[in-house]
């Protein structure tokens, strides 16, 4: 969970997860007094509701409307998609998790990316290594 907060001394807006008291505009460090202006359950959602939250306030509505507020998440990727994701994640033909967990985020998978590497190696794609690393065997 991500809260959009407006400083109390200059009035601009910025994103937190957890406990971020100090201004990242004027560094004036806030306490009780630090104002809670939404929540949203993701990062993408939290940079739309920061820049339309530091937006003047007749221009918000408008905003608001023309950007897209869904992201689009995929629960049931295809096979080329998926594939697409493992070659992008490969780095001269080493995949870390992490990197292929990123990928399939960015590209709106919300699948695991140890479920994605471990059925990569079932089907062949992938070698599984000692460091934790796959090799892309195509």
């Amino acid at each position: 969970m991500y809260s959009v907060v407006r400083c109390p001394s200059c009035q601009r807006c910025w994103g937190i997860k957890g406990k971020s008291r100090k201004c990242p505009h004027c560094g004036v460090t806030s306490g009780d007094d630090l104002k809670i202006i939404s929540t949203v359950d993701s990062a993408a959602m939290l940079q739309r509701e920061v820049a339309i939250a530091n937006m003047p306030e007749h221009l918000r509505d408008e905003m608001r409307s023309r950007m897209s507020l869904q992201e689009e998440i995929i629960e049931q990727p295809s096979p080329s998609l998926l594939l697409w994701c493992i070659n992008n994640a490969a780095e001269e033909g080493i995949i870390t998790l992490q990197r292929l967990q990123g990928i399939l985020h960015g590209k709106g998978v919300m699948v695991d990316s140890e479920d994605i590497a471990e059925e990569g190696v079932s089907q062949g794609l992938l070698l599984r290594q000692s460091d934790g690393t796959y090799l892309l065997l195509q």
